[in-house]
């Protein structure tokens, strides 16, 4: 079976990691797998299984898609960001192409992403009735975590198509052999002070402002080094907030980083200040490493990722206080530093993507039987 994976928009983000290592996944298990990307020379990419054929989408996309579509005719076209899904909906009718099964994969909370969008009442009530109206023309949903599944049921009325709760394919058979790597930077070299570590874009959602005030407090107690990785908008922001606090001798801006598993298995304490995730796919990629966490308790991924607390510290959004103490008890917990093998397992690329497969083919069985 052809199936198709189409993400334009290709950043540095987890939506695009875990994309990968679906296409790579779902090759293993037996599909034929075209991948239409937008940076077809992205780091992540380059551990992409041999057989997927990777096509480039950075023109003009509709253009692009559509002498795709109409050349290869895959059975599925599966895609992750809402810009794609309205290009795909939109073409699928315009090409009158009967055969093609449209799938999505929803990794936010879309109301809250919606909300965020404009302060404009209007404006977002006619964005969540585009978005239902484009969703109801799906074949198929995938959600990320239960929590964006009830998201997209209770905000957005949407019951049909039905939506499927799957795990993300997060752990490759690499991920040790990567982390091992070297990790030049001096804060991670031995016998030097612990790190805080945060990964993810610059940008208002991650609420890095909340982390850098909690650092700055947990500095009041123990000598301690942060180290955010990733870039955006917010870099000047934070470094302005740096410097009132008085925290940029202690602070790290590398940027992007293509690993970050070395820094991230030589971190004390990974620190999770976001607003809201879909899921958080790096709490998974932590415990892997035996790596503690702490997280805000945010709609609606870490609480799942986590096991209700299990499996890492829980604080509330915006809690600075909340934040520093959690990020102080991991610290002092020596036997917190242990890998999580009961937590990570249906995330490794190899059962999720098995997972995808079986749904896939459900919905084709269901498909053809109508």
């Amino acid at each position: 079976m052809n199936i198709a994976i189409l993400i334009s928009d290709f950043e540095s983000g987890g939506v695009e990691r875990s994309l990968t290592h679906l296409a790579t996944g779902l090759t293993h298990c037996g599909f034929q797998v075209d991948y239409l990307v937008g940076n077809p020379t992205h780091s992540y990419l380059q551990n992409l299984d041999a057989r997927v054929q990777v096509y480039s989408v950075t023109e003009n996309r509709a253009a692009s898609l559509s002498a795709y579509l109409r050349a290869q005719r895959p059975a599925i076209l599966l895609t992750a960001k809402l810009t794609d899904d309205l290009l795909a909906v939109a073409l699928r009718t315009q090409l009158q192409l009967n055969h093609l099964r449209l799938v999505t994969i929803v990794g936010t909370v879309l109301s809250a992403s919606v909300a965020e969008s404009s302060f404009n009442p209007l404006r977002n009530w006619l964005k969540r009735q585009r978005i239902r109206k484009t969703y109801q023309q799906l074949d198929a949903m995938v959600a990320v975590s239960h929590g964006v599944a009830e998201d997209l049921r209770q905000q957005f009325g949407l019951h049909t198509p039905p939506i499927r709760v799957l795990a993300n394919p997060i752990i490759s058979a690499d991920l040790m052999t990567l982390a091992t790597q070297p990790c030049v930077h001096p804060w991670l070299q031995p016998n030097a002070p612990p790190v805080v570590l945060a990964i993810g874009g610059l940008r208002r959602v991650k609420d890095f402002p909340t982390l850098l005030a909690a650092f700055a407090q947990l500095i009041q107690q123990v000598d301690a080094r942060l180290i955010i990785l990733g870039e955006g908008r917010q870099r000047a922001k934070l470094e302005r907030l740096a410097a009132r606090l008085g925290i940029t001798a202690q602070l790290a801006l590398p940027g992007f980083v293509a690993n970050p598993f070395p820094w991230l298995a030589r971190a004390r304490v990974l620190a999770l200040s976001s607003r809201r995730e879909g899921f958080g796919n790096v709490l998974i990629e932590a415990l892997a490493l035996g790596t503690p966490v702490v997280a805000t308790d945010c709609p609606t991924g870490p609480r799942e990722a986590l096991g209700n607390g299990r499996w890492g510290k829980l604080v509330p959004v915006g809690d600075a206080a909340a934040l520093a103490n959690a990020l102080h008890d991991s610290l002092r917990d020596s036997a917190a530093r242990r890998s999580q093998p009961e937590a990570i397992e249906p995330y490794r690329v190899e059962i999720a993507s098995a997972a995808y497969a079986l749904f896939l083919q459900e919905l084709m069985r269901s498909e053809r039987r109508n």
